[in-house]
């Protein structure tokens, strides 16, 4: 794997308490690609100049990483994240 890039099988009971946690509501649907960043920010306003939809914004998890949520003009769930350690 290309540093940055995470893989994980969520069961879906996990993933709706992850959606909790980083949307406030369930969104994901059977598949999220998830993307580690090195500047949360720019990467959001890069995706979202190409057409993605923010979900919400850039926030802190309980696990310490900065993570925003968004959803790709086709409709797939998408998370970036930052590490702040």
């Amino acid at each position: 794997m290309l540093a940055g890039q995470h893989w994980k099988c969520l069961t879906p009971s996990y993933a709706a308490s992850v959606d909790e946690i980083e949307v406030g509501r369930r969104v994901s649907g059977q598949i999220r690609f998830c993307f580690e960043v090195p500047d949360i920010h720019a990467a959001v306003a890069s995706a979202v100049e190409y057409g993605a939809v923010l979900e919400h914004e850039p926030m802190l998890t309980p696990w310490n990483d900065l993570n925003a949520r968004l959803r790709s003009p086709d409709g797939l769930q998408i998370t970036l994240f930052q590490m702040t350690e």
